[in-house]
């Protein structure tokens, strides 16, 4: 076996077939998994049965990428042989490994000939290498030939054979068009398109119902054929505004148009503006506001109303000969009044507010304000930002948390924005009782371990300016052993008339004892500070 083309050298014993094809020409490829095969034999046999002879077979083959392995000349089978599909053998070597051997009636139908006249489109071409605004009519024409494997000879197809011409027209659209043809006596063809664009991915192929005995063969791809351009520019104003619903705006502007003669007014060119940009795709237009006509200077103007904000885009038409879509981008707004609605506010025992509702309007994504003021009146200050969440239904939920202060007034805010007027929500008044812890001791101070421990202390709560007893306040005394970070509750228990507390528990182990406030709804929680104590 001489190869014209050397294949890969891979050391792999154990490639498998992938691929038996049929070209157009009567050759027959193999394509191995591995390409490195030192021998090659390709065999077709009769039939599918286990004892059918062998009709042809050859070891004249070479290696190209693109098919694999492949047969010098055409597969002839003996005379006489009807056309069909026959089972294809491979024998093959591969280095460093034994002779293998690849049946095709094992792997029938993909292990097979393809032995058919092979009608193929041998030559096609347009008569212009280009189209233009002006000028869009085209003719493709060509040759079919039939390759026939019983004699190896190529002759011009049979009259009537179909040839479909495809290809994506950029008229709007991108979708695929056709035109049909017919083959004449000689097996030429010839066919008149009209276009509204650029043509890309052009290929011919032949169609239709074949005999028997033929099949068509691959497609033919053909150069693409350019629209020459239609180049304009255009002007638009104003970049931003910003309107009240209802209140109509001019749009103004200038369209020319590119000429040998330089740029020109583009005079009755139709302009747009809509909510939507030019579509380059489909040239559909949406969302239209408002239009006008280029005068004979190229300039247009005319009003347009919106209720919503809105981005605005200012373009020609659309057409297929355009060389592109430019187009001004300019921004509407038109702000829209909101309210609260829902409000809840809350401060907890840890001194966190929390602020939940509900915003109407165009709220979605909407910047919000916790704010506080100490007289409910004057001096409204921001400590917390958020925003509004998307928007179910007329509305739009939010939840605000921070920190806040012992005593004052609290609101939601809306600062005037694009999409909104400003608004605020009713004020709310939180507050609770400021407490602490004025002793806490933890006696005695080296214990025995499981010995009696006794926590002590005061806990007292403000009123006004002046730290008072807080009687019956909910005591618990908590333990964190040493080494640990977890914190467990030993023994609860109430103060006294006095604010004391004094609790009995026992040493567990070494580790930190402590106490908080169990509190209730209208006090703040507090904690003593840390005591070690060890158990001896």
């Amino acid at each position: 076996m001489a190869a014209s083309t050397a294949a890969p050298a891979f050391a792999d014993s154990n490639a498998s077939v992938q691929q038996v094809a049929t070209g157009e020409d009567g050759t027959l490829a193999v394509r191995f998994d591995d390409p490195s095969a030192l021998w090659v034999k390709i065999s077709v046999r009769a039939s599918a049965a286990d004892d059918a002879p062998v009709l042809a077979s050859t070891d004249d083959v070479e290696y190209s990428e693109s098919r694999g392995w492949y047969t010098r000349q055409p597969v002839r089978l003996p005379e006489g042989t009807p056309y069909g599909d026959y089972p294809v053998d491979v024998d093959y070597r591969m280095p460093g490994g034994t002779t293998q051997h690849w049946s095709g009636t094992a792997n029938y139908p993909s292990g097979r000939l393809n032995y058919r006249k092979h009608t193929v489109v041998a030559t096609a071409a347009f008569d212009r290498a280009f189209t233009d605004y002006d000028h869009r009519t085209l003719n493709v024409s060509g040759t079919v030939t039939t390759f026939d494997p019983a004699t190896g000879t190529t002759v011009p197809a049979a009259p009537g054979v179909t040839v479909l011409v495809n290809w994506v027209e950029a008229d709007g659209y991108l979708r695929t068009k056709s035109v049909k043809a017919t083959t004449a006596a000689d097996g030429t063809f010839r066919q008149s398109a009209t276009v509204n664009g650029a043509l890309s991915r052009v290929g011919t192929y032949v169609g239709g119902v074949q005999p028997a005995d033929t099949a068509p063969d691959n497609s033919m791809d053909l150069p693409e054929i350019p629209a020459q351009p239609l180049t304009y520019r255009i002007s638009a104003d104003p970049a931003h505004t910003r309107v009240h619903k209802g209140v109509a705006f001019a749009i103004k502007g200038t369209v020319q148009r590119l000429t040998a003669d330089g740029w020109k007014p583009f005079a009755g060119a139709s302009v747009i503006t809509g909510s939507q940009p030019v579509n380059t795709s489909s040239h559909a237009t949406s969302g239209v506001m408002g239009t006008g006509t280029a005068d004979a200077a190229g300039g247009f103007a005319y009003n347009v109303t919106a209720s919503t904000t809105t981005p605005h885009y200012t373009y020609v038409k659309p057409n297929g000969y355009f060389a592109s879509f430019p187009q001004v981008t300019n921004q509407l707004y038109v702000p829209t009044s909101g309210s609260f609605s829902g409000m809840k506010m809350s401060i907890d025992a840890y001194g966190k507010v929390k602020a939940t509702g509900k915003l109407s309007g165009t709220c979605s994504g909407e910047k919000l304000t916790l704010q506080y003021s100490k007289n409910g009146s004057t001096g409204w200050g921001t400590f917390k930002t958020a925003h509004a969440g998307q928007k179910s239904g007329s509305t739009c939920s939010f939840s605000l948390t921070e920190y806040g202060w012992l005593d004052g007034y609290y609101r939601i805010h809306h600062d005037e924005s694009n999409a909104m007027l400003a608004a605020a929500s009713g004020k709310s008044r939180l507050h609770r009782t400021d407490t602490r812890f004025a002793a806490f001791d933890m006696t005695p101070n080296s214990p025995r371990l499981g010995g009696a421990l006794t926590a002590k202390g005061t806990l007292q709560y403000k009123s006004g300016s002046t730290w008072k007893a807080y009687k019956g306040a909910k005591i618990v005394i908590v333990f964190k052993p040493k080494g640990e970070s977890t914190w467990y509750w030993a023994v609860k228990g109430k103060t006294d008339s006095s604010g004391r507390f004094s609790l009995k528990t026992k040493a567990y182990d070494d580790g930190t004892w402590g106490a908080y406030l169990e509190a209730d709804s209208t006090h703040f929680y507090s904690e003593s500070k840390d005591e070690y104590i060890n158990a001896r």
